[in-house]
């Protein structure tokens, strides 16, 4: 029996005038890495275990041409096996196709070309298992309230929100500017999973629904919905890969500054050739802000999931606030990824901030909200923990960066955001990064540049990566950064 792929058509929704887009457009990109690091093909064990399935099934795959422009080459290659183009994914410079195993392997052969099973990609959240009650201390944590009374709110900075969708409720009311949905339910701004709608509140949220008591982190901020899930929570890559592409196409005409990307995988093979981590690459390129969530699958070395594994985007993990809003009492919690990254050994992830019993926005109705009842605070509240929500608190924080900087690249705020943290609960880079989320100490800085840190190992694709002895935390220190030069298309 063939197995079916189904292309949900994406229904776009812009309030500022841009036209509905029907599928991603097909767009040339000049990406960093030489066609000469791709003169082999890839074989990772997923696709060595697809590739042996009954010949005459059909499988979804992402097929990739890295160090190429645009789709057309991957299409063609596809074509040549008599394979299925199911859609063009120029973000990742390939396409998602329908291939069955002989037609995997013969791509697979091919110089240059990267195969990649579609595999599910979920949101990253779970149940609160609170260790103290509900807060919102990350607020004063993060010196979100400092850069509000000195005027930043995070107005005139949209913020694109690939999830599950965002309610449009009171907290946001008027700053909803645009979205698609590619889940196939025909709504970016119905969130039937809860997932999405509390990664906005987090972002952007005003407090309306709880008179003030629970905002986001940058109150001012437009918001853009770039669904890519419905009510499982579940997609799969070449649906994020899409959204991705779609925010890219849509930037300048939505005014895009920073995208949230709260999900993520256990990544198959290296950054280099992971086409999600390509897709991010573009967007980070374009000039937008990518801010990605390290995973829920701590505490573990080498659990950091694609594409927070990537060494441009900022990756972000988890601590525990304690409810108290003192960066001296904070802990790591039990369930943030840990890296270095497997199998490039990047340090990861970049910063920490608070993700454990944050309260935002809930969606009633959906999912989450149906699901944990004991969860609801109010009735337009809930109370979550994991990455994710630490990835939406520091989207809006680059938000209120570029609010106050207009002119900052993706590399000014990623280079301002390390250099301005707090010591972290550990102090070790591949645990809590630089440390603790403070946008306040950013907003302060002058400009400046940072030195991506080199690969620490190169661990073969299948195998753990020990932790290893520890780093000198001067090492870690931004005193040490102000001569130091960083290029962010350069690893």
């Amino acid at each position: 029996m063939t197995m079916r792929h189904v292309v949900h058509r994406p229904v776009s929704v812009a309030n500022r005038g841009v036209p509905e887009t029907r599928r991603p457009r097909w767009r040339h990109r000049a990406m960093g890495l030489g066609t000469a690091l791709f003169a082999t093909a890839l074989v990772t064990p997923a696709l060595a275990t697809s590739a042996s399935a009954d010949p005459l099934t059909t499988s979804p795959y992402i097929v990739a041409t890295p160090g190429t422009v645009g789709s057309l080459l991957a299409q063609t290659d596809v074509l040549s096996v008599a394979g299925q183009v199911v859609q063009p994914l120029p973000a990742a410079n390939g396409v998602e196709a329908n291939l069955t195993s002989p037609e995997v392997s013969v791509l697979s052969a091919l110089p240059g070309v990267v195969v990649t099973p579609d595999v599910a990609v979920s949101v990253q959240g779970l149940p609160a298992g609170s260790t103290h009650p509900p807060s919102d201390v990350f607020l004063k944590q993060t010196g979100a309230n400092s850069s509000w009374s000195a005027g930043d709110t995070g107005s005139g900075v949209n913020v694109a929100v690939l999830d599950t969708g965002i309610a449009p409720l009171p907290d946001l009311a008027g700053r909803l500017v645009g979205g698609v949905d590619l889940s196939g339910e025909g709504n970016p701004f119905h969130d039937s999973y809860g997932h999405g709608t509390f990664d906005a509140g987090l972002i952007a949220g005003n407090g309306a629904s709880s008179n003030g008591k629970y905002e986001g982190e940058a109150p001012s901020a437009g918001l853009v919905s770039v669904k890519v899930a419905g009510a499982s929570g579940s997609t799969d890559l070449a649906t994020v890969i899409a959204g991705v592409g779609w925010t890219v196409d849509n930037r300048a005409a939505l005014h895009i500054g920073v995208l949230n990307m709260s999900l993520g995988y256990q990544p198959l093979e290296s950054s280099a050739l992971d086409p999600l981590d390509t897709a991010v690459e573009t967007a980070w390129q374009s000039g937008i802000v990518v801010v990605v969530s390290a995973g829920n699958v701590g505490p573990f070395n080498g659990t950091v999931e694609s594409p927070g594994d990537d060494p441009l985007v900022i990756t972000v993990g988890a601590l525990d606030d304690g409810g108290q809003g003192n960066v001296g009492n904070d802990t790591m919690t039990d369930f943030s990824s840990v890296g270095p990254t497997n199998p490039d050994g990047w340090l990861k992830p970049d910063l920490v901030t608070s993700g454990r019993s944050v309260v935002s926005l809930a969606a009633p109705g959906s999912t989450i909200y149906n699901g944990y009842p004991g969860a609801r605070i109010g009735s337009g509240n809930f109370v979550g923990s994991g990455t994710s929500f630490s990835a939406a608190i520091t989207s809006g924080a680059a938000a209120l960066l570029l609010s106050a900087n207009s002119g900052y690249s993706p590399n000014t705020v990623k280079g301002v955001l390390l250099a301005s943290t707090m010591a972290g609960p550990v102090g070790n880079p591949v645990v809590d990064g630089h440390g603790d989320l403070n946008v306040a100490n950013a907003r302060a800085m002058a400009p400046v540049t940072y030195n991506q840190a080199p690969s620490l190992v190169a661990v073969p694709i299948g195998a753990t990566v020990a932790l290893g002895t520890a780093w000198g935390q001067s090492t870690w220190n931004p005193a040490n950064w102000s001569s130091m030069a960083w290029n962010g298309e350069s690893w």
